[in-house]
C-alpha cells in the first residue's frame, strides 16, 4: 500500500512540476501512467480485501486513508492544470486518464486471454500424450497376451 501511495506521490510531483514549468503532458506521460498504476492497484487491492470475509479493519483503513489521499493530490493537480495550464489541460488530462486505463485493462484481458489459451494447449498436449502411451500400453498388452498363448 505505500509503495503504490509512494508511487503515485512521486510521479504527481513530476507532472505538477511540468504543468508548472508549462511542459506539455505528453512529456510527462510515463508519470501520469504511473500515477493511474498506482491508484488502480491500490483501488484494486482494496477490492480484493473486500471480498474476503477476514480481513484487518486497521490495513483497510489505511488503504482507504491512501486512497484519500490520492483523491486529494488528483483534486490539487486538476486545480493546478486549471489555474496554471493551459486551456483544456483539465480535459486533455481526464481524457488521458481514461484512454490510459482502458488500454491497461485490455491489456490485462489479452495477457489473461493468453494464459488460459497456454494452458488450454498445455492440457490438450498432455491429454494426446496420455492417450498416445494408453495406446501403445495397449498394444503392448495385446502383444504380451498373443505371444503367451
Amino acid at each position: 500500500m505505500l509503495v503504490e501511495l509512494a508511487a503515485f506521490t512521486a510521479a504527481a510531483k513530476t507532472v505538477a512540476g511540468a504543468i508548472q514549468a508549462g511542459r506539455e503532458l505528453s512529456t510527462v506521460a510515463t508519470s501520469i501512467g504511473k500515477m493511474a498504476e498506482s491508484k488502480d492497484a491500490l483501488q484494486t487491492r482494496l477490492s480484493k480485501k473486500k471480498n474476503r470475509t477476514l480481513s484487518s479493519t486497521e490495513s483497510e483503513f489505511e488503504e482507504f486513508m491512501a486512497l484519500e489521499e490520492i483523491r486529494q493530490r488528483e483534486e490539487d493537480l486538476l486545480k493546478l492544470m486549471v489555474y496554471q495550464g493551459r486551456v483544456g489541460l483539465k480535459d486533455d488530462f481526464i481524457k488521458f486518464q481514461v484512454e490510459n486505463r482502458r488500454q491497461r485493462k485490455e491489456a490485462q484481458l489479452a495477457a489473461k486471454k493468453a494464459q488460459q489459451e497456454r494452458n488450454e494447449t498445455i492440457l490438450a498436449i498432455a491429454g494426446i500424450a496420455g492417450m498416445f502411451f494408453l495406446t501403445l500400453a495397449a498394444i503392448g498388452a495385446l502383444i504380451y497376451f498373443v505371444k503367451g498363448f
